[in-house]
């Protein structure tokens, strides 16, 4: 990050996407079609058994926070 400051030249939409220390993102948005929002996450991990333990903390942090 050396602080430039780039236009975007994609249209606006209703995501708000953070990106994590580890490089692993979290994606939020309401359904264009119901009356939820979705949640979509990717993780970064060494191993299949570590993305997969990053995926579950990090669903349940989600459901605690929506609850």
């Amino acid at each position: 990050a050396d602080g430039t400051v780039t236009n975007l030249t994609t249209p606006p939409s209703d995501v708000l996407k953070y990106t994590l220390a580890d490089g692993s993102w979290i994606a939020v948005r309401p359904s264009g079609t119901e009356p939820k929002i979705k949640f979509y996450i990717a993780v970064v991990g060494e191993t299949n058994e570590e993305s997969q333990a990053k995926i579950t903390n990090i669903e349940a942090e989600i459901n605690a926070f929506v609850k």
